[in-house]
C-alpha cells in the first residue's frame, strides 16, 4: 500500500501528467465537436450514432496508457529505478504497485474523460433538437464500461511499460498496437482482431461494431491482456540487470 501510493504520488506530481490531462481534454473536444456539429441530424438519430458520439470520452483510455507507460520508463530513462528498488528490494512488489497506481490514475482520467464526453456530446445533441433515443441500460453500460475500460487501459500501459523499459519504445509500441495494429486485425482477420485489448475496451461499453465480443466478454479480456502484461512486466523485470 505504501508503495502504491509513492507510485500514486509521482503521477500527481510530474508536469507530463498535466500536459496528459490537457492533451485529453483537447483531443475529446475536438473529436465530439466534430462528430456532434458536422453530421447530418439522420446521422445521430439512431442508438448505434449516439452510441459512437457519447463514447468519445474513452479516448482518455489513449491518455491513461501513455501515463502508465510513462509511470515506468521515465524511472529508467532517469535512473530514478535504482534508489526505487534499493529502498523495496522485492521488485515484484514495485511493478504491482505501478500496475494498480496506473489503474487507479486510469479512474481519475476515465471519469475526467467521461464528464466532459458526455457533456459535450449531450449539449450537442440538444441544441440541435434531436431526441436521446438510448435507453437508461444502454447509458449505464456506455458509462460504466467506458470508465472501467479507461482504468485497465493504465494498468495495461504500466505492464507495457515493465517489459519495454525503454521510453519512446514504450509509447511507439502502445500507439501503434492501439491505433494501427488492432484496426488491422479487426478488418484483415476479425476473428483475431475481435480479442485485442481495443477492441474489447469498445465491446465493453455495448459498441455494436460488427464482430465485437458481449460487453461481459470484453471486459474479461481486456482484464486478461492488463493481467497478461503485468505478469510479463514483472518476470522479466525479477530477471534484468537494472543499469
Amino acid at each position: 500500500m505504501a508503495q502504491t501510493r509513492a507510485e500514486l504520488l509521482k503521477i500527481r506530481s510530474t508536469r507530463t501528467t498535466v500536459g496528459l490531462i490537457l492533451g485529453m481534454i483537447a483531443l475529446i473536444l475536438l473529436f465530439t465537436l466534430l462528430t456532434g456539429l458536422l453530421s447530418h441530424p439522420s446521422g445521430l438519430a439512431s442508438k448505434e450514432d449516439q452510441r459512437s458520439l457519447l463514447s468519445l470520452g474513452s479516448l482518455a483510455g489513449v491518455f491513461a496508457a501513455l501515463a502508465g507507460v510513462l509511470l515506468v520508463t521515465s524511472e529508467y530513462r532517469y535512473g530514478t529505478i535504482r534508489p526505487t528498488v534499493l529502498f523495496n528490494p522485492a521488485r515484484s512488489h514495485v511493478l504491482s504497485a505501478k500496475v494498480v497506481a496506473g489503474a487507479l490514475a486510469g479512474i481519475v482520467f476515465g471519469v475526467l474523460g467521461e464528464v466532459i464526453g458526455w457533456a459535450i456530446g449531450y449539449a450537442i445533441l440538444d441544441g440541435r433538437g434531436i431526441t436521446i433515443v438510448l435507453s437508461s441500460g444502454d447509458v449505464l453500460l456506455l458509462v460504466l464500461g467506458g470508465l472501467a475500460g479507461v482504468a485497465v487501459w493504465g494498468a495495461i500501459g504500466a505492464g507495457l511499460g515493465a517489459i519495454i523499459h525503454n521510453q519512446v519504445g514504450g509509447v511507439i509500441t502502445l500507439l501503434a498496437w492501439g491505433f494501427v495494429v488492432d484496426s488491422l486485425l479487426l478488418g484483415l482477420a476479425p476473428s483475431v482482431g475481435r480479442f485485442m485489448p481495443t477492441r474489447a475496451a469498445d465491446a465493453m461499453m455495448g459498441l455494436k461494431v460488427h464482430h465485437l465480443l458481449s460487453p461481459g466478454a470484453g471486459a474479461v479480456i481486456l482484464i486478461a491482456w492488463a493481467a497478461a502484461l503485468a505478469a510479463g512486466g514483472i518476470a522479466l523485470t525479477a530477471r534484468r540487470d537494472i543499469n
